[in-house]
């Protein structure tokens, strides 16, 4: 059974808990595991471009520290806008 790394967001822990619901249900069914990150944070996507960018890079720079202590490999981020804006912080930072 293969094991992911979860980033849940804001999103599906308020307004989108029947989404994660159906995604957990998924991943069980198709026998994977997901991990979601302790302490994790929002990711920043709602003042990412809009309100202070510098900020928004360190909330998700702080979840990608959280899932490389855990040693996740991958992480699912099933909320389009946490995806993104973990994505550019991770482009960010390796560039």
């Amino acid at each position: 059974m293969a094991g992911y790394g979860y980033f849940p967001g804001c999103s599906l822990k308020g307004t989108g808990v029947a989404y994660e619901e159906s995604l957990l249900a998924l991943f069980r069914v198709l026998g994977y595991t997901l991990a979601e990150l302790e302490d994790w944070n929002c990711c920043g996507a709602t003042s990412y471009m809009s309100i202070d960018e510098h900020a928004a890079f360190t909330l998700s720079a702080r979840n990608l520290k959280l899932a490389h202590e855990a040693r996740h490999r991958e992480v699912v981020a099933p909320c389009s806008a946490c995806y993104l804006a973990l994505r550019k912080t991770q482009d960010y930072v390796q560039r």
